[in-house]
Parts: C-alpha cells; structure tokens; sequence
C-alpha cells in the first residue's frame, strides 16, 4: 500500500485553473486562468498558510499525499479533477482529470535558489491523442512564475517519468500540479509522485534504483550522443546507479573519456560502480584474475580527481554457471567463493569504495548451507555478511495471490541484511526470453508497465525495511535491442 504522507510540511493552495500548456488560451471558466503560463507570469494563487518545507527530512517526498490515497487532502482542485480506484498504479487511489480541461495543485514555501530537485510520478491517458502532465514552477515570493518544468504522458497504460531541475534565483516557492489540457476529451490518471532534493551521489539506500551496462560501455565512452542518450534514459526512468561493465582497456586506453563519464554522472547524482566478472573468479586457482581487475580500478582511481572516482566495485561471479565443478562439490566451490571475497575487501580496505556482488534468488535454500572458518550457515547469510551490499537477482516475473513473486523471494535476504547491518538491492530482469533462459524470468514480454508495477510493489513492501536498498533492473539493452531500453509500454502476460 502506499504511503500518505503525514508529516507537517505547509502547503499553499492554489486557487484556480491557469492558461493551457500549448499557450492558446483556454475556454470556459479556465479562460482567465495563469497556472501554465511561461515564465514572467504570475501564478494567481492566494496563500493560505505560509510555513516551510524546512520541517521535512532531507530526501523525503515535499509533495503531501503524492498517491491520493487521502482523496484530495493537501490538493486544491481547480476543477475536473477526482479521485478513483481504477485504474491505480499502485496502493488504492489515483487522480483523474476527467474530459475537458482540469486539474490540482499545492505550494511548498521555503524554498531556496539552488537547489536540485528530482520530480517523478506515473501516469496514463485514456486516449493516446490526450496528454497528462505532472509540473513543477519555480516562484518568487510574489508568485510570479520563474521556470517551469513537467512531465508528459500519453500512454494508455500507466509508465513512469523522471526529470531533475535546480531552482532558479529568485525562487523562495515550489507550485506541484497535476493537469491536462481538453484536447481530444479522454481523461488523465496521475499517481505517486515524488518531488525530492537532491543531495550528492546517491547512497546505498532504500531510494536507489540501479541499471546494469553492459554491452554499451564502449561507446557511451567515446560518442557523446550515445552518453547523452544513456543520462536522459537514466533520468526517465528514475536511475540513480550505473552498475558500469568495465575491462582494462576502458581503464586505460578510455582513462580520460571514463573520468569524464563518471564526473558526468556525479553531476547528476548518479553513483556509479565498476562492474567486472566471470563464473570462473571464484574458484582459488583464478582468484589473481578477479583480484587484478579490482586492482586496476584502485588506480585508476588514484589517478582521477575526486569527482572522476568509482563509487564501487561490483563484481558478478555467479560460480555455480561452472555447473561441472558445481555438482561435484558445491561445498568446496562456496567456501572457494567466500575466500575470494575475503582476499577482495582486504585488497579493497581503505580505498573509500563499496565492494559488492551479485547473487541469486535461490541461494538462500537449504541445501546450500556450507561450513567457512568453522560457522555452519546458509551460503546467502556467509555473503552479506562480507560484501558491503548485495545485488539480489531476483529474476522472475510471476504473480499470484495479490502479490508479484520477486517480493517474496527477497524477503529472507532483505531480513538477514537487516539483521547485520547490510542492505540488499533487488534486481528485476528485462533482457529477451531466450537470453534470458526462459519467459518466467524477465519481464521482457509483459512489459514496461508491469516492471513499474513489480519494482513499484518492491518499494512498497519493503519501505523502512532497514535490509532493503532499494531496486534495480538488468538491463540497459541499447545495443542488442533487447532489454530495458527497447521495452514496450506492454506485451503478454503470464499471469
């Protein structure tokens, strides 16, 4: 269920519908209207209250009820604007701005010049001709507009929609509406925004949504649109972590084209990790392999400026693909794996970098319980006990019983890692079926809008689980055109 925000944040009501998005001038009661005009306007809006923001947490949500499952508490309806069970995208609620032109909003005072926020949210259309938009302005303290900043949607089934702005001087307030023009006459459905400040690379926490790149390092190194594309996909889709393929070539020979990429991605907030991996490094006699690639990435990072550093190394050694060695003695080829890990952290201490892997879903599973330095414990439970955090594959997309399977099957490890002090963030498959291994285990046929659903039902579930660090997908795709990138609104089920 979602979450309704009940903290004291003041917000400033506003008053009436304003001018429509296209510029043309509106009709009927909006004709007079100033919400959506550019720039130098003036938003008409008359204050109730005129409290700050300040009382809020850095990184809560500044939007109070931001998935309306309060009705319209702390939005003031400017007209055609409700409140409806279906279609929701997630919890109970939604808002929809029925035929015609309408809309919702509320003001967030206290805020200063600056300042980088990210606004997001889910939206739908029930007629592709119709655009919804979630917006943000930028105003003074006499109201009048600044800049403005939206996020548009015409899609007949909901999809998620990300972008950052910093506010610009002179802004002491924040107008969040919710708003569709009359268009074609279909309605817009709106559901759980977000508006957030951004403050530094993003953490391993509970808001972090990662994305694995592969395939495409090598040009998003040395073509700048390919860059660009990759940053404005990222920012879409809410990503605040790349998990970034890197070999020694991109270490050296792209050693200035790398730190300038990752100095980009800082600029935006994003975290980024060098990923690296084969099934083999976890094995003693290939151990020096993985351990060099690790080496590699402490000097490059003793060669770059503070802002050109890996955050991490990510590693992805799923040892058990050696399905040989595996069968024979999966004892022997764990406890190999967790020394591996050992002589890793130890190569990694006092670097200022997380160490992390990826494991699977199944690992927690009885079977797997091995004896390390003489502690009898399931093979998951050995691992997040020495990795900083955890990437958790958990790659199926089945639901039943009211509830997507990947949020049961991270439930033991998100609990363990709450008991230790570590977190694990839960990844969700998009890459195509054959790939893949099968279609029960990536959404690459369902589509966009269940991915959203099952990370969405994620975050939920696991909201102040001090084990969950949030969710990530796998992955980009853009090359081969077969993952996240290329993934529509919406398929097949198997369900």
């Amino acid at each position: 269920m979602k979450k309704v925000m009940k903290a004291g944040l003041s917000v400033v009501m506003a008053s009436s519908l304003l001018i429509s998005l296209s510029g043309m001038a509106s009709i009927g009661h909006a004709a007079d209207n100033k919400l959506l005009q550019g720039p130098g306007s003036t938003s008409g809006l008359a204050e109730e209250t005129d409290r700050t923001a300040s009382v809020l947490n850095s990184g809560d949500n500044l939007i109070a009820n931001p998935g309306f499952e309060d009705n319209l508490a702390s939005w003031t309806n400017w007209g055609n604007t409700a409140v409806v069970t279906s279609p929701s995208f997630a919890g109970v609620k939604a808002a929809r701005v029925s035929s015609g032109e309408g809309g919702a909003g509320q003001i967030i005072s206290g805020i200063s010049p600056g300042t980088t926020y990210v606004l997001s949210g889910h939206g739908s259309v029930s007629a592709s001709s119709d655009t919804a938009i979630v917006g943000v302005d930028c105003l003074d303290v006499n109201n009048n507009v600044l800049a403005k900043n939206t996020l548009r949607f015409n899609q007949t089934l909901y999809e998620f929609k990300s972008t950052a702005f910093t506010t610009v001087p002179g802004t002491a307030k924040l107008q969040v509406y919710i708003y569709k023009n009359a268009d074609s006459g279909a309605n817009a459905y709106l559901d759980d925004l977000s508006l957030k400040a951004r403050s530094g690379v993003q953490a391993i926490n509970k808001d972090v949504k990662a994305m694995w790149v592969w395939q495409e390092t090598t040009s998003v190194l040395q073509d700048s649109a390919e860059r660009s594309t990759l940053f404005q996909f990222a920012q879409d889709k809410g990503v605040n972590v790349l998990l970034l393929y890197i070999n020694k070539t991109h270490l050296t020979t792209n050693n200035s084209q790398l730190k300038q990429f990752i100095s980009q991605a800082h600029a935006q907030g994003i975290r980024v990790e060098a990923v690296s991996g084969e099934i083999d490094w976890g094995l003693t006699d290939k151990h020096s392999i993985g351990l060099e690639r690790i080496t590699d990435v402490i000097t490059f990072n003793g060669s770059a400026t503070a802002n050109e550093k890996f955050d991490g190394v990510h590693q992805d050694i799923e040892v058990y693909r050696n399905t040989t060695l595996w069968e024979a003695n999966k004892a022997l080829v764990m406890q190999q794996a967790l020394a591996y890990i050992d002589k890793a952290k130890a190569l990694m201490n006092g670097t200022g970098m997380t160490y992390a892997q990826d494991i699977p879903r199944w690992y927690d599973g009885a079977e797997y319980t091995v004896t390390y330095n003489g502690v009898d414990k399931g093979f998951y439970k050995h691992l997040i006990d020495r990795l900083d955090w955890v990437g958790l594959m958990d790659y199926t997309d089945r639901y039943s019983d009211g509830q997507w399977q990947a949020v049961r099957d991270a439930q033991n490890e998100i609990d363990y890692a709450a008991q230790v002090g570590k977190k694990v963030t839960v990844g969700l498959e998009t890459i195509d079926p054959v790939t893949a291994g099968g279609d029960s285990v990536t959404f690459y046929e369902e589509g966009l809008d269940d991915l959203d659903r099952a990370l969405a039902a994620l975050k939920a579930h696991y909201d102040g689980h001090a084990g969950f660090g949030g969710v990530a997908v796998h992955s980009y795709g853009k090359q081969k055109g077969n993952a996240y990138y290329s993934l529509p609104v919406k398929a097949v089920n198997h369900y």
